[in-house]
């Protein structure tokens, strides 16, 4: 957990520090604590503060709860999560392109406390940790292999539910419902592109949740309760719309984990593992939208991740599914073969992403981006080191 909280931290102080132009400092050290700085920040710059604080209060807790009571652990966190989040402030001074201010802040405040709550519902000392817990032991196996396999559906579930603020409001709805609406009434375009991506993800999500659940549980009530929470989310959560792709595919899903989900367990991970790189593989192969773009791979990670919910969507998007890929892989092979799989796997699986990756230089309306590279690899190694982790663990 310690070396989670340490890399995490990296990744933070990278995306705050970012792009690493120094130069004087304008204004009085600290000055920023007092004034909002709401001229510079959007209600999606916000939003992202509190999401990318999340995991490092989430980490924090659970790192120090090991050794110490939960709450001293959550009072930590707070506490160290505010103070990282000052020294980057404070840091961002000498940077001419950021802007520092107390929303920051607060929003990172805010976000390493509801991290640090959440960590609170994975210990069996808590009340709703207990209740929670006990729901996941008579579901699914116990143990971090499991674990990783549940984080791989809270990846996927968090890139299809961000920025996770429901808007009630009928004028809400008719706009999220607007490309469904029109769809049907021939007067915006289906993508055929998008309905085939869609459709594989959820029928692979179907059959690693039958790879995960325990024997004689009901994994396809659970699949469609998933499918069912999610395209309410696209109705109800801000800054997302319903389309007749994502009903589509829904559909679709359920027929093929119907299909597939008679085949042997490890057949059926086989599966899961083609139609996850089937849609990679068209999605990155795909024409965007609009003309030809400046054809330079950008080679600066997380370039175009640091400023907007998109990016941070986008993030969680390709993580997941090779992360799941990668823990179904290990659930089918034998474990004789795991580490031959896991280093030839990360071998092919980086070199075929920068492939495709390179020839989206030549792909009307796409551009080519070394993050997209690295997060496939970061999912599909994460796995294979849980399962180290294990080994070198086994009373944990």
């Amino acid at each position: 957990m310690r070396r989670a909280v340490v890399v995490y931290a990296g990744l933070l102080a990278y995306g705050s520090l970012y792009p690493f132009h120094w130069a004087p400092r304008s204004e009085a050290l600290f000055g920023f604590l007092l004034h909002p700085g709401a001229a510079y920040l959007e209600r999606g710059d916000l939003v992202q503060n509190v999401l990318v604080y999340m995991p490092f209060g989430l980490l924090l807790a659970s790192w120090w709860a090991e050794r110490h009571r939960y709450w001293p652990g959550l009072l930590l966190a707070v506490a160290a999560g505010t103070l990282f989040s000052i020294a980057a402030e404070v840091a961002q001074e000498w940077l001419p392109a950021r802007v520092s201010s107390a929303a920051d802040v607060a929003m990172n405040l805010l976000g390493t406390l509801v991290g640090a709550l959440l960590a609170g519902l994975l210990r069996r000392d808590t009340l709703s940790g207990a209740r929670l817990l006990a729901w996941r032991d008579a579901w699914f196996p116990r143990g971090a292999i499991a674990n990783t396999g549940l984080v791989v559906l809270a990846l996927w579930l968090l890139a299809q539910t961000s920025p996770l603020i429901p808007v009630l409001s009928p004028a809400r709805w008719r706009y999220s419902l607007g490309p469904l609406y029109y769809q049907l009434h021939g007067a915006m375009q289906f993508s055929p592109v998008v309905l085939f991506c869609l459709a594989c993800n959820l029928s692979a999500l179907g059959l690693l949740l039958r790879a995960l659940v325990k024997p004689g549980q009901r994994w396809r009530v659970l699949h469609g309760t998933l499918l069912l929470t999610v395209l309410a989310a696209q109705v109800l959560i801000d800054e997302h719309r319903l389309g007749l792709e994502e009903v589509l595919a829904a559909a679709l899903s359920l027929i093929m984990v119907v299909w597939l989900g008679r085949l042997a367990p490890t057949r059926a991970s086989y599966c899961a593992m083609a139609l996850l790189a089937a849609a990679m593989v068209v999605y990155e192969l795909a024409p965007g939208v609009g003309g030809w773009q400046a054809g330079r791979f950008n080679w600066v990670p997380f370039r175009g991740h640091m400023r907007s919910l998109v990016g941070f969507t986008n993030i969680l998007e390709f993580l997941w599914p090779f992360m799941g890929m990668s823990w179904l892989a290990r659930q089918a092979s034998a474990p004789a073969r795991h580490h031959v799989i896991a280093l030839g796997g990360g071998a092919l699986l980086a070199a075929a992403m920068l492939a495709m990756e390179t020839a989206q230089l030549y792909l009307p309306g796409r551009s080519a981006d070394i993050t997209q590279v690295l997060l496939p690899c970061a999912g599909w190694a994460a796995p294979w080191l849980v399962e180290e982790w294990v080994l070198a663990h086994p009373r944990a």
